[in-house]
């Protein structure tokens, strides 16, 4: 047979990649040489290639039908005196395999990977759902396949890291630890449970098979608790929430924290672990705001003397600490009225409130009539528009229609005057009037 290297180079026309490709798939198909492909589009140069490959004329047809057999034929009674199976591998660099023998090929090596991990294991809980992902179910299995096919070598390194940190939960129940401790004890690495990190994530579905849950939207808020309920408690001063003119009831432990607060105009910033001990809140209307820039300019205006208002700011996308805060408040009887950006995110973190507290939520300068009454807007990108022609808000039917049709976003700081009239008028507190 001739030299490897000529038989690269007589091959090295476009034409024939496109012949062989579609050859290779046939094959694959089949199992074995037969059939006939397909060449369509083939330019006048193409053609006489193929012509001089294939023996005969192919010069006026711009698509041309060949048997693989044919192929096969002329490669075995050509200098290279090699077989259609034994070239194709050759000219693509990779074992050509037929589709049932590669999948037979790629399930056995799928089991062996789990074998392997099956070995690592302590407990029941850990093999039970090891043995449903081999078999291609439990929960985090999507997110397995799809670590695996990216890298099978650091894919076992993570699963190997879960079921260990899943082991040491079965085993030792009830201990309370902080998640970044347990991290690094782990892994060497406190954030290696974070809520970007795949193991962090692999962890997550790893707990729903422990407690029997089905898989939930992974986020922070519901990692929280999952985790928490495992033992594992996150970090609960970082997460934070702004607020100003919260009122406790009398005799409340925290009751002088909001006196003080309040007497001075000054806001609070409560982190998530002010929240897990009881507060006795009065039942008020809280008004929200996504803007902490906003939360600051009503701040700005009161006057000496002036009642402040129950305020809450989210900061954009609520914290774990905002949503536990607004819970607790909602809990405790008061009413969310929420204002908020009029983009496709402002309308999100909008709906996501409105789910969240039912009949308890009110917008508060946050409907088609603010919108339309705004003094200045930008106009929306491209791709907002996008968004924004999926979505829906369910207090006001006709906001995102007047906002396709207006074409443009009006942020909260171009509202904050009439915010602020609103809230410091006196008579339209008492009344609880939204808008």
């Amino acid at each position: 047979m001739s030299s490897y290297r000529e038989m690269q180079y007589y091959f090295s026309h476009d034409c024939f990649e496109k012949l062989f490709d579609a050859i290779s798939k046939k094959y694959r198909s089949l199992g074995r040489v037969g059939g006939a492909v397909k060449l369509n589009e083939l330019s006048p140069e193409e053609r006489d290639v193929l012509s001089g490959f294939l023996g005969r004329d192919c010069r006026d047809h711009a698509e041309v039908e060949i048997k693989l057999q044919e192929v096969d034929d002329i490669l075995q009674q050509s200098r290279f005196d090699i077989t259609l199976p034994e070239f194709l591998p050759l000219y693509f660099g990779a074992e050509i395999l037929p589709n049932k023998e590669a999948a037979l090929l790629k399930s056995r090596k799928w089991s062996v990977f789990f074998a392997g991990l099956q070995e690592q294991t302590l407990t029941t809980v850990t093999r039970d759902w090891l043995a449903e992902l081999a078999a291609g179910r439990g929960t985090g299995y999507r997110t397995v396949l799809a670590l695996y096919r990216h890298s099978e070598h650091q894919t076992a390194d993570l699963l190997k890291a879960c079921i260990e940190a899943m082991d040491r939960l079965v085993q030792f129940p009830g201990r309370r630890q902080r998640l970044p401790v347990f991290a690094a004890g782990l892994t060497g690495d406190p954030h290696a449970l974070d809520l970007d990190k795949p193991l962090g994530r692999l962890l997550f579905s790893g707990l729903h098979h422990m407690y029997r849950l089905s898989e939930t939207e992974y986020g922070a808020e519901k990692r929280k608790v999952l985790f928490s309920r495992a033992g594992l408690e996150e970090d609960d001063v970082s997460s934070n929430v702004i607020v100003a003119g919260l009122q406790v009831q009398s005799g409340d432990p925290r009751e002088p924290v909001f006196t003080a607060s309040a007497a001075a105009a000054s806001p609070l910033l409560l982190p998530l672990r002010f929240m897990e001990q009881p507060t006795g809140w009065l039942p008020l209307t809280v008004y929200t705001l996504e803007n902490p820039a906003v939360f600051s300019a009503i701040l700005d205006s009161a006057g000496d003397g002036a009642k402040i208002p129950a305020l809450v700011c989210t900061s954009g996308q609520p914290s774990v600490a905002a949503l536990k805060l607004l819970d607790q408040l909602v809990e405790a009887g008061c009413t969310i009225c929420y204002g908020g950006d009029f983009d496709p995110r402002g309308l999100e973190i909008g709906q996501r409130l409105a789910e969240r507290y039912g009949a308890s939520f009110r917008p508060w300068y946050f409907d088609t009539a603010a919108y339309l009454q705004a003094p200045k807007g930008v106009k929306l990108a491209s791709e907002q528009i996008k968004k924004l022609a999926g979505q829906r808000v369910s207090w006001d039917s006709q906001l995102v229609e007047s906002m396709l049709h207006a074409g443009k976003a009006v942020y909260q700081e171009v509202l904050v005057e009439r915010m602020i009239k609103h809230l410091f008028n006196s008579e339209s507190v008492t009344r609880g009037r939204f808008s």
